[in-house]
């Protein structure tokens, strides 16, 4: 889809003969259109191990909101056939325990870019596991629910 755009593949140790590339999709989620929406950066970790250090500068230099670290659990799984990933989000400046419009994100390069047929996605998040459900044309996401607390007592 058009809302989807392949970035050119980031480097990582790029003094290194044997440099690793990461491929990384900016994804505008809650549209169909390009340039709208809510946009995410989306990073498949199939055969590097990033530190936290440098998925926070790959973050700060993609410069979104949040940037998506989708990894696969077991050495035989692969983006473009399993359904279970480890997943974790990035801001310019910190990690964060959830991030919806990321996770759809995430959701929409496995479905659309590496064409996985799985009809839901599990992420193993900070925050538990969380859902994607192919719905038609779209993707549902099963989040979990927090109970709210006052932040102020107005009395």
């Amino acid at each position: 889809p058009e809302w989807i755009t392949p970035r050119s593949k980031c480097k990582l140790n790029m003094a290194a003969p044997d440099e690793k590339k990461i491929p990384i999709f900016t994804v505008d989620a809650f549209t169909d259109k390009p340039y709208a929406g809510n946009p995410a950066a989306v990073c498949l970790l199939e055969d590097v191990d990033l530190t936290n250090k440098q998925q926070q500068k790959i973050a700060a230099e993609m410069n979104l909101s949040e940037t998506a670290y989708l990894r696969r659990l077991h050495a035989d799984d692969n983006f473009s056939s399993s359904s279970t990933f480890g997943l974790r989000w990035f801001t310019p400046t910190n990690e964060v325990a959830l991030c919806g419009h990321a996770t759809l994100a995430s959701a929409a390069a496995l479905f659309y870019m590496m064409k996985n047929p799985s009809p839901q996605l599990t992420f193993q998040t900070l925050s538990g596991d969380l859902f994607a459900k192919r719905e038609g044309d779209f993707i549902s996401l099963d989040l979990p629910e927090n109970t709210t607390q006052p932040q102020f007592n107005f009395s």
